[in-house]
């Protein structure tokens, strides 16, 4: 009896250690160590496989219909499912509690030290980020944006802090940036206007749509249209 016990026991561990664990896409706490990226609207997720592969999470959860192909619309889609994740309150607006959770919880990656000033938002204004309720108080603040007129300015746009090390564009802190109008909440109008911005800065071709050799290095160099607004990279060039 006791030998058949045994068998048991051993049998069920087995079962365990045989399930494969699924990667993060940016649900619940970071958990473990591995490749980390931050996806255009500031979705983390993470897979310790091959390089590309925490990228190619998102971008198979967004190409909804599998063709290869992140269009307008599924881009928007994304942003509103993740917008969902983020109002935690379901009031209809990211709040600082909401960034809090964000920063603290969800993306702990992305935050760095505070150097007094909040990132800029994509309307071109400066944000408040602050700790407690101010929202987002270590999520990439002193970052400048745009071309700088000093060495130091320049130097600052060059050096990719935050989200910024593990996404596509250069922001710091991707949620907080959609804040256009600096009122320390972010609603589904200003996180969609945002994802509508990013699609178009990604869309290299104008074609409409995004594509894997389309897309550039995530957390590579930016180029910048001498605006505020976050430009990409053009694709990598890969030889034929």
């Amino acid at each position: 009896m006791r030998n058949v016990l045994y068998l048991g026991i051993a049998a069920a561990l087995a079962g365990c250690s045989s399930q494969t664990p699924h990667p993060q896409g940016g649900y619940g706490p970071a958990r473990g160590r591995g490749q980390l990226f931050i996806s255009p609207m500031g979705e983390p997720f993470r897979a310790s496989l091959k390089p590309g592969a925490a990228q190619d999470l998102w971008f198979a959860g967004a190409d909804t219909d599998g063709d290869g192909r992140i269009t307008m619309a599924e881009f928007q889609h994304d942003a509103t499912r993740f917008f969902a994740v983020l109002d935690r309150g379901k009031d209809g607006e990211i709040d600082p509690d909401d960034i809090a959770y964000y920063e603290n919880v969800l993306a702990p990656e992305i935050r760095v030290a505070s150097g007094g000033r909040g990132p800029r938002s994509e309307g071109g204004g400066r944000s408040r980020g602050g700790r407690g309720r101010g929202g987002g108080g270590s999520g990439g603040q002193g970052m400048q944006f745009g071309n700088g007129d000093s060495k130091k300015g320049a130097t600052a746009v060059h050096e990719r802090i935050g989200a910024a090390r593990y996404g596509f564009f250069d922001l710091p802190e991707p949620v907080i940036a959609a804040d256009a109008d600096l009122n320390r909440g972010i609603d589904s109008g200003e996180f969609a206007k945002a994802a509508a911005t990013r699609f178009a800065a990604l869309d290299r071709n104008h074609d409409g749509a995004l594509t894997h050799g389309e897309l550039p290095r995530a957390g590579g160099e930016t180029w910048r249209n001498g605006s505020d607004e976050p430009t990409a990279p053009p694709p990598e060039r890969r030889e034929p």
